[in-house]
């Protein structure tokens, strides 16, 4: 039996493709990495970055066909979980290098494991498993529990983030430690407008309590020193994609997992509204969550 394709084809009919379909297309086409669709009844699809460069053209089409960008091993709350979704592993950008032997810090692209970082003698991640990347680890709020203004033990220095509008941002000290201005406009934009939040109602309450009470650390702002990286601690892989950072081994505190008491109702709804205004700060559009 002919192919009805192939009839189209002859007839001077090409079969349209979904939407789906050619975003699938385009980033076979445009990346050096692998991709292979998921489950068939879905439309999801795996990413697996050889380069950067991979990054940057999946965003810019997920952007364009509106499809979710997720980073593979990075857990994400079930209402994120729709249809389109890419997810990339990063796995392949394992790049690791000591770049100031005199301060001990190590420069680390989002792929390395934690294999990796015990044998550069990274000893404090000794508890963490081996397979867990950079990316996955900085993400998920439970490996970095540091309480209110103590992120500075996470031994961050630096951090280059693929922001939504496909900016990269270069993330570090701020303010008088500060050795290089904001990069980008977005930045530029984007850092008044935490600055703001920082000082809000919301964020003096949370600020008093033993653990931090929110996801994303915007006591980095009121940290001494700022550090904009601090930022990306337990981020859950909302406010961007991880390309890299420079880590202080010698400052690098792994705090034990905390046990918090329940926040009241109304420090959670004030946590909630503050992460829902971080959010939006960062991602206005929802490219990586839902």
């Amino acid at each position: 039996m002919e192919n009805p394709s192939r009839r189209a084809f002859l007839g001077g009919k090409v079969p349209e493709l979904s939407p789906w379909d050619q975003f699938l297309l385009q980033l076979h086409r445009k990346v050096q990495g692998t991709v292979h669709p998921l489950e068939a009844e879905s439309s999801q699809a795996l990413l697996t970055v050889a380069v950067i460069a991979d990054l940057h053209h999946a965003r810019q089409l997920c952007h364009a066909f509106g499809v979710k960008l997720y980073v593979l091993g990075i857990p994400y709350c079930a209402e994120d979980l729709v249809d389109p979704v890419l997810w990339v592993d990063v796995g392949q950008l394992n790049q690791l290098l000591l770049v100031d032997k005199e301060k001990n810090q190590w420069f680390m692209q989002a792929g390395v494991t934690m294999a990796q970082l015990k044998a550069a003698g990274f000893s404090q991640l000794a508890d963490l498993p081996d397979t867990l990347n950079v990316a996955c680890w900085l993400a998920q709020p439970q490996y970095h529990p540091y309480a209110p203004q103590q992120v500075q033990k996470s031994g961050l220095v630096h951090a280059s983030l693929l922001m939504a509008d496909g900016t990269v941002s270069s993330l570090g000290a701020f303010g008088t430690q500060n050795t290089k201005p904001l990069n980008t406009p977005t930045l530029r934009q984007l850092v008044p407008q935490l600055f703001q939040l920082s000082q809000s109602e919301a964020m003096q309450q949370l600020l008093m309590l033993p653990n931090w009470g929110a996801q994303y650390r915007l006591d980095a702002l009121v940290t001494e020193p700022v550090n904009l990286a601090y930022l990306l601690l337990g981020h859950g892989g909302h406010l961007g994609v991880l390309e890299w950072v420079v880590i202080q081994q010698s400052e690098l505190r792994v705090p034990p997992p905390l046990k918090s008491p329940p926040l009241s109702a109304t420090l959670q709804i004030l946590a909630q509204e503050l992460d829902a205004a971080v959010r939006a700060a960062f991602d206005p559009d929802a490219l990586f969550s839902y």
